[in-house]
């Protein structure tokens, strides 16, 4: 994948690194934050759906701004607002204000994704899902690091804040970085499959195909077995096994190894020429049942399995693929569907904080159950486009 734009995409992907260690830094920390902002575990956990809220205010302009104005205005927003984000939670007094900069977590996040993926599909044209998929190494990378730096700043009797300082400090450089970059000229999305569809679909004044509200949907579904994972997956290991604190802590670095080795196989199958539904179908159906096993069967072993089966399977790469396979089937703007899919994004950032920390009071096992039924949900959308893609496969021969 080495061309002229290599450069730029390491800068693009070294901003996914950080937003790896920004999506559980609040979990990670959820001990000493918890106590800081004089509120249960549930109160803290429940600070992150401000990111949804965030990605929701932001993707009514991010996309617009991304297809208007350039991908790069777009990505150096989104580092702005991280740098907020993790400066401001280390100030927070309370939940109330680190919810307000929790908001900012999540503009970052839509900013960042409609300046990214649209930059990085424009520059590999060719092999688009590979592009996005590495991004999910940079991110599992960040998560499997993480929980490293915070048992080495636990173990020195270090402050805690460190680990927003270290990451601000990344932000800033990358940031500098960034903006010494070329990026791709920018291309009006056209659709690769499904033109009979479409052409049908606007005959009959549809707005959206089917196969795009299913993808738009699976947005949702894709955040929420992501953040399911990466934020309780530790509390179910010290609540629900009982395992030690750092044990459990380190479960998120073994689900990131899980995810890392899912982006090389995918993009190594991808390169081959397997097909992209046929991938996320095959990731959301073992989720569906690792998931419900974790539920079912609490126990040591099957939380360190399941815990790399679920990052293998539900963290290294569902959202890019879907993405990708998004951007694939719609003729419109790449910022504008990217815009799309980050509202279902966001929705599920928002909701599912609130549903989990509900639950985690009566039984945090439960979440996982919560997890399977998502996965069940997103298996039907993409059975939908499964079936819909046969049909318009066999109706053109």
């Amino acid at each position: 994948m080495k061309n002229k734009y290599l450069s730029t995409s390491l800068g693009l992907y070294m901003n996914y690194f950080v937003h790896g260690m920004a999506l559980i830094i609040i979990a990670q920390n959820i001990d000493f934050l918890s106590q800081k902002w004089n509120t249960d575990l549930a109160g803290a956990a429940g600070v992150v759906s401000s990111f949804g809220i965030g990605k929701l205010l932001a993707v009514f302009v991010s996309g617009k701004l991304s297809d208007k104005f350039g991908r790069k205005l777009s990505v150096i927003l989104g580092v702005f607002f991280y740098i907020i984000f993790l400066g401001g939670i280390l100030l927070s007094p309370n939940t109330i204000v680190a919810y307000a900069f929790g908001i900012s977590a999540g503009i970052a996040n839509s900013f960042l994704d409609t300046g990214t993926y649209p930059a990085l599909m424009e520059a590999y044209p060719k092999k688009a899902a590979s592009a996005n998929i590495v991004v999910k190494a940079f991110v599992q990378t960040g998560q499997f690091l993480l929980p490293f730096m915070i048992a080495f700043i636990l173990a020195n009797n270090l402050w805690y804040g460190w680990s927003f300082i270290v990451l601000i400090v990344i932000l800033l450089i990358n940031l500098l970085y960034t903006l010494t970059r070329t990026f791709p000229p920018m291309t009006v999305g056209k659709p690769l499959d499904f033109e009979k569809e479409v052409a049908q679909e606007k005959q009959r004044k549809i707005h959206f195909s089917i196969d795009e509200i299913c993808l738009i949907l699976f947005g949702f579904v894709a955040q929420t077995l992501l953040y399911i994972m990466s934020q309780w997956i530790a509390k179910y290991g010290s609540e629900v096994v009982h395992m030690t604190d750092n044990a459990s802590r380190l479960l998120v670095s073994y689900a990131s190894v899980g995810a890392i080795i899912c982006v090389c196989v995918t993009f190594v199958l991808g390169n081959r020429g397997v097909k992209t539904l046929h991938i996320l179908i095959t990731y959301v159906t073992m989720t569906m049942l690792i998931s419900f096993t974790l539920f079912a069967f609490p126990n040591e072993i099957v939380c360190l399995v399941g815990a790399f089966l679920l990052g293998y399977f539900s963290a290294g790469g569902i959202i890019q693929l879907g993405l990708t396979l998004l951007a694939e089937v719609s003729a419109r703007g790449k910022g504008f569907v990217t815009s799309l899919y980050t509202i279902a994004e966001g929705i599920a950032v928002f909701c599912i904080p609130l549903i989990a920390a509900a639950i985690s009071r009566i039984d945090i096992a439960a979440i996982f159950l919560l997890n399977s039924g998502i996965a069940l949900f997103g298996l039907i959308l993409l059975l939908i486009v499964f079936v819909r893609k046969r049909k318009f496969a066999s109706d053109a021969i």
